[in-house]
């Protein structure tokens, strides 16, 4: 069987299109198989426990629809074989995967991913996770009321630019605690995207078992408009003065004043404390 599983807020609602033509190309071939939506299924537990090995799940969607998916079933036995079909508008987790394929197995990447700690909850998280001007930007794409597209995320970006006040950090990575000042982003990530395809952490794969803590400093306000084209293409690690690369199991970040979160470009407010782990 063949469960074509797709959010229909996703994507402005065009999934159902893309569920459709795959569904037409699974009779043709003569395969068993049915479309879902996701926001329908009421037990997952249940839902989860109703196909086995042989069956195969396809997710469409992109990487705001698997965070809320891999959020729902953590702790549950996942028997089926779990496929993505990109159809988001952010699509970190298939780039970091960097598969040419239209269908990607994902079960090996949901497994153990890395645990975010923040007022009072603990959820998973795919990509990325921090506080800052990345978190400014996720709130005002979210709650603009255009369309989700780069043209609105660099309208977005500029108006956070010009209003984002830096702040004073006390980090702690594995024990190591100390202070920054005037801090533009502090991102723990658990692979090299973020924010639609800003390599902000190049280096990191996902196989390594370590997250990535990158620290944004003391950049003047003038400076930030060019550094911030060049995480595109990873060259910001160039600003030695500004940019800061640290790995670890267990990193904690504290802030004096009310900041904005983002995890997988989902955002929270207001935030003064988070932490992150890796998942044993």
């Amino acid at each position: 069987m063949e469960i074509i599983l797709y959010n229909p807020l996703s994507n402005k609602g065009k999934n159902i299109k893309i569920a459709e033509k795959l569904h037409k190309k699974a009779i043709k071939e003569e395969r068993a198989s049915k479309i879902v939506n996701l926001l329908e299924i009421g037990d997952v537990e249940k839902f989860l426990n109703g196909y086995n090995e042989e069956d195969r799940m396809i997710l469409i969607g992109g990487d705001g629809t698997l965070n809320r998916v891999v959020n729902q079933i953590k702790g549950i036995e996942i028997k089926p074989q779990i496929y993505m079909y990109k159809a988001g508008t952010g699509n970190d987790f298939m780039r970091s995967i960097k598969s040419k394929k239209h269908l990607v197995d994902i079960k090996p990447y949901i497994q153990n991913l890395p645990i975010l700690k923040v007022n009072g909850k603990e959820e998973l998280f795919l990509n990325g996770a921090g506080v800052g001007l990345d978190g400014l930007v996720c709130y005002n794409v979210n709650t603009s009321k255009e369309s989700k597209n780069k043209s609105n995320y660099f309208k977005n970006a500029f108006k956070s630019f010009m209003s984002y006040k830096p702040v004073s950090v006390l980090i702690d990575v594995d024990g190591k605690v100390w202070e920054e000042n005037k801090v533009w982003f502090v991102t723990a990530m658990n692979a090299p995207y973020f924010g639609g395809g800003m390599k902000l952490a190049p280096k990191k794969l996902r196989k390594l078992n370590h997250l990535e803590l990158v620290v944004i400093k003391k950049v003047p306000r003038w400076l930030i408009f060019m550094i911030f084209p060049t995480i595109y293409l990873g060259w910001h690690k160039i600003f030695r003065s500004f940019v800061r690369f640290y790995k670890g199991q267990h990193i904690k970040v504290s802030m004096l004043t009310d900041s904005y979160l983002q995890r997988d470009g989902e955002h929270e407010y207001p935030v003064r404390e988070f932490e992150v782990f890796k998942n044993k």
